[in-house]
């Protein structure tokens, strides 16, 4: 991994040129987007005239954005189990404080972490593999950019997890960093897995010494007494004698006396010695360059070092042979000691990142570190995750203290701006709720502002959008996103689930715009449009009084579809009464009274009769008239309300009809009421 650099990118721009170089940008709402232009600075002595370069050339806006790796669907994957780790976690920091078994489960839940990463890890070398990834020059680098990355994290994660979670300041930290490097270096091992099934034949193979060398700079005593045994050799004296110090190379296991400990490996390193001295090994030349190293010998390790990859790799192994009762504490000597030894071998070595943030954890420098992990190229995964965890155990809240430094809000920051950041891609938004629903206030305002700008793909995919609103109590965010739905359904001619998610928005104009557009429609073809949802509307009319309107009058035209036409009747002189019959819906819902009141039995009695009438003389002429006046053009604009009835091809020829069917059903309905009934 090499040092970070600052982006860098170039812009052909011929506008930007005249002008100085120089651009002008602009975040662009709702996802992670730069906008960039051509810019003429302007100062206060800058004459008030248009430039020389006005009107030259077209502004050209160049969108920036920044690049992911979670472009591809592997690592989308990774992103979704890292997550469901992460509500665990959630879920376990909710319980009791502290306790042995409340560590263990940490322990359990890093590993976890590790152990997600590390099987992306497998999937991205056998995906890099693939003929389709080889061929498409891109995609394979984003893989081995992937590659990389997770490895160095997988590899930090695990070390952090040693130093800070395994480890109590009264125990040895040796063994476990050498299991740290032997599993984040397997090549040797795995030529040390060839060697043993070559058997004897293996002493003949070039590589055969040098594998050894490394197996024993690594610490794996076991793999190297295995390979050794099986070599033609094995039973001459010097072999003998090398398998029996290897043997007898006293291992520390918990619960052994620490000084008992020290006492007896002491005196194994002065035999050692002794034995080196007495030139023991001097008839295999090789075999005691290996017991120079056993015994920690400066000038021969220096040797080796040369060949070595980085810094760290060989400093467990050589603790082993030197210090392998070192604790926690005392690392930060060795490893300050060893690297400066490094510097000195390789002063022209560059410290790569990877290589500087091995270095913080063992010098404890966790706050630097921290710092350092968020110049990773994972979008913030490793820091979001890993301070999250340090919160959690609580194992360094005291180092932060003294740091000045508020690890809750460190906390919450991060998970912030990972959670937005997750919320701004069209396939992980549902990730990003869990992330930002820890950030109490502040995460509830994003989650409001983020979840309406999410492009809608299908209802389905709206259904579960507000089911979340709905449950974070976020009715705004239902409601914009209903109005979003009900306008494309609009577009797209499904006038009845326009309707629904208008109503559902319960924003009074947009119900109101959908009714009129129903109504006008029945008004000019007859058609009455999506019936099922205005049946199953009911109580939710009273959003909108044009929504009343349009239930009520559809329930009149109900009635008179099935011949009720006394309930029909009624139902219509409350619809004339009522107040809310829109200007345009006059003349249809007079002319849906003319067949009432032309009815041989009378439907309308002389009541209601003389209100309509009154409604005819008081509403629908007055209308007229103002429309009339209305056409008048005043600046090149007309203000005019259209009257439509697909009956009628005038309008006008509505009030001599009405005013003669009224006066024959008055007269009728008159001698009905007026009669007396037979005795």
């Amino acid at each position: 991994m090499s040092e970070d650099t600052v982006p860098q990118f170039e812009l052909g721009d011929a506008l930007a040129m005249r002008c100085g170089n120089t651009l002008t940008g602009r975040f662009v709402p709702g996802g992670s987007k730069i906008a960039l232009s051509a810019y003429r600075p302007v100062k206060w002595s800058t004459r008030d005239a248009p430039s020389e370069t006005a009107g030259e050339g077209a502004v050209l806006i160049y969108m920036a954005q920044e690049t992911t790796l979670y472009t591809e669907p592997l690592l989308r994957s990774l992103l979704a189990e890292t997550n469901a780790t992460f509500a665990t976690l959630q879920a376990l920091g909710q319980g009791s404080k502290g306790g042995p078994k409340k560590t263990i489960e940490y322990i359990k839940i890093s590993r976890t972490y590790r152990s997600v990463i590390r099987c992306c890890l497998e999937k991205l070398e056998q995906a890099k593999k693939l003929p389709e990834v080889q061929e498409n020059e891109s995609r394979e680098q984003r893989y081995t950019d992937a590659i990389m990355s997770f490895y160095a994290i997988e590899c930090l994660w695990h070390l952090f997890e040693i130093l800070y979670m395994q480890q109590q300041h009264s125990q040895l930290i040796v063994p476990q960093l050498l299991e740290w490097t032997r599993f984040h270096y397997p090549n040797t091992e795995d030529h040390a897995t060839d060697l043993l099934l070559m058997a004897e034949e293996a002493s003949e193979c070039d590589s055969y010494w040098d594998t050894l060398k490394t197996l024993i700079m690594l610490g794996q005593l076991d793999v190297t007494r295995a390979i050794l045994s099986q070599n033609r050799k094995s039973n001459q004296p010097a072999f003998q004698t090398a398998e029996q110090v290897l043997k007898t190379m006293p291992v520390y296991t918990d619960g052994y006396a620490l000084q008992k400990f020290c006492s007896q490996w002491e005196y194994w390193h002065v035999d050692l010695e002794r034995k080196l001295t007495a030139h023991v090994f001097a008839s295999e030349p090789q075999l005691e360059l290996i017991m120079h190293l056993v015994s920690g010998s400066n000038e021969h390790w220096d040797a080796a070092l040369l060949k070595s990859q980085d810094w760290y790799e060989f400093l467990p192994g050589y603790l082993l042979y030197t210090r392998p009762a070192c604790k926690p504490f005392e690392l930060r000597i060795a490893a300050s000691n060893w690297l400066n030894r490094w510097l000195g071998l390789r002063p022209d070595w560059e410290m790569t990142q990877m290589s500087r943030m091995v270095m913080q954890l063992m010098e404890h420098d966790v706050k630097l570190f921290i710092y350092d992990t968020q110049k990773l190229n994972d979008s913030h995964l490793f820091a979001t995750h890993l301070i999250d965890l340090i919160y959690h155990t609580g194992q360094l809240k005291a180092y932060f203290d003294q740091q000045n430094v508020d690890l809750s809000a460190l906390r919450n920051s991060m998970i912030f701006e990972y959670g937005s950041f997750l919320m701004t891609s069209h396939n992980l938004w549902q990730l990003g709720i869990d992330y930002l629903d820890c950030c109490k206030q502040e995460g509830i305002a994003a989650i409001e502002l983020l979840l309406p700008r999410i492009p809608l793909k299908s209802e389905r995919q709206a259904f579960k959008i507000i089911a979340m609103a709905k449950e974070r109590g976020l009715v705004n965010v239902e409601q914009d996103i209903c109005k979003v739905l009900s306008k494309r359904a609009y577009s797209d001619q499904r006038y009845g689930s326009a309707l629904e998610w208008a109503v559902r928005s319960k924003d009074v104009l947009l119900v109101t715009a959908v009714a009129d557009f129903i109504l006008k429609h029945y008004s000019s073809t007859g058609v009455m449009l999506c019936p099922d949802v205005i049946t199953s509307i009911g109580a939710r009319m009273f959003v909108s009084p044009r929504l009343v309107f349009l239930s009520k009058y559809f329930e009149f035209y109900e009635f008179y579809r099935q011949r009720d036409f006394l309930s029909g009747a009624e139902l219509l002189i409350n619809l004339l009464a009522s107040k809310i019959t829109p200007d345009y819906f006059w003349p249809s819902l007079l002319i849906d009274a003319l067949p009432l009141l032309e009815s041989e039995d009378p439907k309308i009695f002389c009541k209601e009769t003389i209100a309509i009438l009154q409604h005819l003389e008081m509403e629908l002429v007055p209308l007229i008239e103002r429309n009339k006046l209305n056409t008048a053009k005043f600046n090149n604009q007309t203000s005019k309300t259209v009257f439509q009835d697909y009956r009628v091809e005038n309008v006008e020829e509505i009030l001599d009809l009405m005013r003669l069917a009224c006066a024959r059903n008055l007269s009728r309905a008159m001698i009905i009421e007026n009669t007396a009934p037979a005795t």
